[in-house]
């Protein structure tokens, strides 16, 4: 077996365990389960990191080229940023969130063929390829950070509204925190986003001698940095917090699901290589 395939065991069982803690913590656990939970999720991204190392030395590239390699850099960045926010906001209960995307995603990865075109197509054979790949998934992943408090906020405000006091409300952040975290994702994720944009421009005029095709997966990232600009405008110009300003994040993220998914499934264009 392959360094990469057992890695990605080893991360699969960590992220596994990190889900299961971090949902226990949730429903009452004690400071030691959340502790544990974060422990798992660190050795889980350790091993993971140790994967995506192993799988690019195997096959002699940038290992996210294909759609099981980028939904694994999607997800490893994913955990590195939440983990990177967990200490200093105290959000274990948004790791409920983050652990069980990155269980579910590596699980339903592991019936997706790895070794589709592992020899490169031309266009994908340019240095712009890996800046425009690797600033797009992280952007990626940051909005989804951004969803996942956008939806706690909305979960919170709701049980207040409610008057209702359940082990979930106890452990999720205040709004002011969850609003804010929101907030502080996309201020990471929207540059990268643009950069990605940059970048698969200049990629676009070496592969297809053009900055701008209206390619479907380009139109559909136009669109996605649209929403995310109009989130960004809102909230520092016009002011809006909470419940609106979240729902358009919620908004945001579903362009982001566009883009990534069904554009590559539903739609044919220029973008369409190994998946």
């Amino acid at each position: 077996m392959e360094p990469s395939a057992i890695l990605f065991g080893i991360t699969f069982a960590f992220y596994c365990a990190a889900a299961i803690l971090y949902l226990w913590n949730v429903l009452g656990g004690t400071g030691l389960t959340g502790r544990l939970a974060t422990g798992s999720a660190v050795l889980g991204l350790a091993a993971h990191t140790g994967a995506i190392a192993a799988r690019g030395i195997a096959v002699g590239r940038a290992p996210f080229t294909n759609l099981f390699e980028s939904l694994s850099f999607s997800i490893w960045a994913l955990v590195a940023i939440y983990l990177l926010m967990e200490r200093r906001y105290r959000i274990t209960a948004l790791g409920a969130f983050v652990s069980l995307v990155a269980f579910a995603t590596i699980l339903g990865s592991s019936v997706i063929p790895k070794n589709i075109n592992d020899a490169l197509v031309p266009a994908l054979k340019s240095h712009w390829s890996s800046i425009h790949v690797t600033t797009s998934l992280i952007s990626y992943a940051s909005f989804a950070l951004a969803f996942g408090a956008a939806i706690g906020y909305i979960l919170q405000e709701h049980m207040l509204k409610a008057k209702r006091i359940t082990p979930l409300q106890k452990h999720l952040p205040s709004l002011d925190v969850m609003d804010h975290l929101a907030y502080k994702m996309v201020a990471i994720g929207f540059p990268m986003l643009t950069l990605g944009v940059i970048t698969g421009s200049l990629w676009a005029q070496t592969a297809w001698g053009s900055y701008w095709n209206w390619d479907p997966k380009e139109t559909w990232s136009l669109i996605t940095w649209l929403v995310y600009a109009a989130y960004l405008h809102v909230r520092i110009v016009q002011g809006w917090r909470g419940k609106w300003a979240n729902r358009l994040l919620i908004a945001g993220f579903a362009c982001v699901l566009i883009t990534y998914f069904g554009v590559n499934f539903l739609a044919a264009g220029l973008h369409k290589y190994n998946w």
